[in-house]
């Protein structure tokens, strides 16, 4: 049985990057609170989980800052290279990739999100419901 897919646009915020993905009807969203995505992107990010194969992107657009996150595994973060804005995540713990939700032109399918690494490490004002806590 084949999933069905939805095919999307997007790109960064000076135009030099465009990619097509295809997406799940019902996409997996996080908004990761992690200590290590706040001090890339100074907060939490929102996050979509991407099937293999998934984007058509010019990687060669790319830069690449690769580290250990805090299982020990390797982070590979994928950003524009004229404007740094970041694009992907390859998350080797899981082996998968994640586009950052904010780089689709149109966001209108995404209708809910897990908070992820919330308990240690989220913003103390944030109040965030139980039943969108993932651990």
């Amino acid at each position: 049985m084949t999933k069905e897919m939805i095919k999307k646009t997007g790109g960064c915020f000076c135009g030099e990057i465009k990619f097509n993905v295809s997406l799940d009807k019902k996409p997996r969203v996080f908004n990761c609170h992690c200590i290590d995505c706040r001090k890339k992107i100074g907060g939490m990010i929102t996050i979509i989980q991407l099937r293999d194969n998934a984007i058509e992107i010019d990687k060669n657009k790319l830069n690449i800052f690769e580290h250990n996150g805090g299982s020990g595994n390797k982070i590979k973060k994928f950003f524009c290279k004229k404007c740094a804005a970041p694009v992907l995540t390859y998350v080797s713990k899981w082996d998968k990739y994640y586009l950052y939700a904010g780089m689709l032109d149109d966001i209108s399918i995404l209708k809910s999100a897990y908070n992820i690494f919330y308990e240690n490490s989220h913003f103390p004002f944030m109040e965030i419901s139980e039943s969108n806590i993932k651990t």
